[in-house]
């Protein structure tokens, strides 16, 4: 009798894992320009079961249990999209699931900006001498000239390091 017993628990162990050894394999596509999709998540309705596709479009379910099963599959810029297959499920190749773009309006856009005929050599630019300040700023420490030069037009000044007091002049 316990022979009896060990053996339908056995077998009706090994008929439940049967039922779940569904698999199924779909390729996810765009529906106008067939470019594969990355990224997009794919879950089986009313489970844990959750996938996203490879950067080959590819989404790969094991263990799925027998009957009905939706399919949900999103992704940004796309309809949500679900579609029933029933397990098990006969054919073993891979499925092609294509998604269309979502349509939606973006708000308008206004670029504007001006421009001058005249070219930047024949700009006219403004030249300061330095004399006396100079001479009086050499005396002093460096930061004194670097705080001279940021008041000069075209000309900056950044500091690269605070200990050693050093900076780096820029002139256009």
């Amino acid at each position: 009798m316990l022979k009896l017993i060990f053996f339908t628990t056995i077998f009706l162990i090994s008929v439940n894992e049967l039922q779940a050894q569904n698999t199924f394999k779909a390729i996810i596509k765009d529906s106008i320009t067939k470019e594969l999709l990355e990224g997009v998540t794919v879950s089986i309705k009313n489970t844990t079961n959750t996938t996203k596709s490879n950067e080959a479009g590819k989404i790969n379910f094991i263990n799925i249990a027998d009957g009905q099963q939706v399919f949900i599959i999103s992704y940004v810029g796309y309809k949500t999209k679900e579609t029933v297959f029933s397990f098990p499920f006969l054919d073993t190749a891979t499925i092609e699931l294509l998604l269309s773009a979502e349509e939606g309006q973006l708000e308008e856009v206004v670029v504007q900006g001006t421009r001058s005929n005249r070219s930047i050599a024949n700009t006219p630019t403004r030249v300061e001498v330095l004399t006396e300040e100079i001479d009086e700023a050499s005396t002093m420490d460096p930061s004194k000239i670097a705080h001279l030069l940021t008041h000069s037009t075209g000309i900056q000044v950044q500091q690269t390091s605070a200990t050693s007091n050093t900076a780096n002049v820029r002139i256009q």
